[in-house]
């Protein structure tokens, strides 16, 4: 479980066994259920990095494809978060952090399209052989707490953990547009496991 989870694990447990210790089996029968929630929500697989062919990068995150756009810059893949979805975020690529910086909005719901530019939001770039992918971490109506664990300035290896989100949201992945991607709008993938596509060759 992410460490992230205790403020709310730890109370819930806590009231759960005092109405069950008070035999109150209605409200100890509630807080039960929000404890095997929370600890649902904030659970913190262990996962192994596919091998992977030269340019190809993996999710950061698990959900649903919500849209693949070209951008002025290059394309956008947006991955929608759903609150029984794993909520941490990983490192698509190996390389070094260049950019992590917190930037404050609005909380739109996540799947909206506003919510891409106008939300509270993590930004991170990543760089590495030659490579380099952004990532916008996206909070949304229930997720208003995202918590980076890594720095800028920092590296990181495929796959690694690089924060968690608290409750629903939404990661958008910037990349070049000659990125070919082999998952489409309404693929499942997951964190450190889907591969997402490869660079094109000049890259």
């Amino acid at each position: 479980m992410a460490k992230e989870g205790l403020i709310f694990v730890l109370p819930s447990l806590v009231l759960a066994l005092a109405f069950f210790a008070l035999r109150l089996p209605l409200p100890a029968c509630v807080f039960l259920v929000l404890t095997l929630l929370f600890l649902f929500f904030f659970r913190d697989p262990s996962r192994v990095p596919p091998p992977l062919n030269k340019g190809e990068i993996l999710s950061p995150a698990d959900g649903r494809v919500l849209e693949i756009v070209s951008t002025p810059e290059g394309q956008r893949m947006s991955i929608f978060l759903a609150l029984y979805n794993v909520h941490l975020f990983r490192a698509p690529m190996e390389g070094n952090i260049k950019i992590l910086k917190v930037v404050e909005g609005k909380f739109h719901p996540a799947y909206k399209v506003e919510a891409s530019t106008e939300n509270s939001r993590v930004k991170v770039e990543i760089d590495g052989n030659g490579k380099r992918v952004e990532m916008d971490v996206i909070a949304g109506v229930a997720a208003r707490r995202i918590r980076p664990w890594k720095r800028q300035g920092e590296s990181v290896v495929l796959g690694e953990r690089m924060g968690i989100v608290m409750f629903g949201s939404r990661v958008d992945l910037f990349v070049p547009k000659n990125f070919r991607f082999s998952v489409k709008i309404g693929d499942r993938v997951k964190g450190a496991l889907t591969v997402l596509g490869r660079f094109g060759e000049e890259e």
